[in-house]
């Protein structure tokens, strides 16, 4: 009888070995996925671009003589403007990209109408960044689509990024 006891024992100590692999093989495949799952995150044709939305009315707290009180013209009174900033990377090497013209365009699903503009570049805490304000009316789920022109491409890079408010 011993034997068949060996038996059942080995062969559960074998399916437990066999379903200990199959969960590390899959924890290893899940932890090898991309983690680039941050929304104001996108890569492309080697530009790491990250984007930022802000309410104006947080610029608007500057003091005045303070260099944010006055970009883009200053920030608008309207509580539907948002402050859009977009900073630049090469994915490879993380230097900051400074060197790039950026057209963005805001249209929401649910409103009639879009805005674009060209992003001016600006200073933040001594590092080059781009931005402006755009109207962002309603509560709705926003598309801002970015034309990135950077002298080291041949044709403009573009990404798009979803915003809800």
């Amino acid at each position: 009888m011993r034997p068949v006891l060996g038996s059942y024992h080995h062969l559960a100590i074998a399916l437990s070995l066999g379903l200990f692999l199959v969960l590390a093989l899959a924890l290893n495949v899940a932890s090898s996925a991309p983690l680039d799952t941050d929304p104001f995150v996108r890569t492309a044709d080697g530009i790491s671009v990250y984007l930022g939305v802000m309410p104006a009315a947080i610029v608007r707290g500057h003091p005045q003589g303070h260099p944010e009180s006055t970009m883009h013209g200053g920030p608008p009174r309207s509580s539907i403007q948002r402050h859009i900033v977009v900073a630049l990377f090469d994915a490879r090497t993380f230097e900051r990209i400074v060197d790039a013209e950026i057209t963005a365009t805001v249209e929401g699903v649910g409103h009639i109408g879009r805005t674009t503009k060209k992003l001016e570049p600006m200073d933040i805490a001594g590092a080059q960044t781009f931005g402006g304000y755009f109207p962002f009316e309603g509560r709705d789920r926003f598309t801002i689509h970015l034309d990135i022109k950077t002298t080291r491409q041949a044709r403009p890079t573009v990404v798009e990024f979803s915003y809800e408010t």
